[in-house]
């Protein structure tokens, strides 16, 4: 019983995964490209408080990968040496990882408070835009 379920979800997941390729996401969906179109304020505010959000998750996500290669850097040597020295590397590997996050933390909040404080005024600006275009 257990093998049938299995082996039906897995069917119905490769089954999605083949119809979800088929489609272009180059291609805009009617309903999206109808909101890029739209002179509706709330549909416009929307529109650019969604663009201004991906322009923060993509600048966010360079950031957070800069961080995390340079935390895992200083684990991988502190890992190395640990067991160089015969301590447990677990342990060596923790401690690490919260040393250079901590060492990353200003620079990190720093860069990332720039993009706030951008995506945040970028957000401002759409809705004080639609609400001046309300009637």
């Amino acid at each position: 019983m257990k093998n049938v379920i299995v082996a039906s979800a897995l069917s119905l997941a490769l089954m999605g995964g083949l119809v979800h390729a088929q489609t272009s996401p180059a291609t805009p969906a009617p309903a999206k490209a109808a909101a890029m179109a739209s002179s509706d304020p709330i549909v416009v505010m929307r529109t650019e408080q969604r663009a201004a959000r991906n322009a923060f998750n993509e600048s966010a996500k360079t950031i957070r990968a800069e961080r995390a290669a340079t935390v895992k850097v200083a684990v991988d040597k502190a890992v190395a040496e640990a067991k160089a020295s015969g301590k447990d590397p677990i342990i060596a590997r923790r401690v690490a990882n919260r040393q250079a996050m901590q060492a990353t933390k200003p620079d990190f909040d720093a860069r990332m408070k720039a993009i706030t404080d951008t995506r945040n005024e970028a957000m401002a600006a759409a809705k004080a835009k639609s609400v001046a275009a309300k009637p």
